[in-house]
């Protein structure tokens, strides 16, 4: 694995982490419902809330920098 992918690779772990606990936190203030998808399978949540454009201010921006270090681990690796 190169340099690069294994830097991207790195951002893009602790980056979707960050994500993660986001739409957990967000999830338990909307419903318990969401809550539990959020908990089993992050991604419905996640464009659940990113619908909602309260919320879509805060997370956008974390999840283009994912899809942006994903892009890069897979370009290189």
């Amino acid at each position: 694995m190169q340099p690069v992918a294994a830097v991207s690779l790195v951002f893009t772990m602790v980056l979707g982490a960050v994500l993660w606990i986001q739409v957990v936190r967000l999830s338990v203030a909307e419903s318990t419902g969401l809550t539990v998808l959020a908990i089993l399978c992050p991604p419905i949540p996640l464009a659940l809330l990113l619908a909602d454009s309260q919320h879509r201010q805060g997370l956008l921006p974390l999840v283009v920098l994912v899809a942006g270090f994903s892009s890069i681990v897979a370009i290189y690796s």
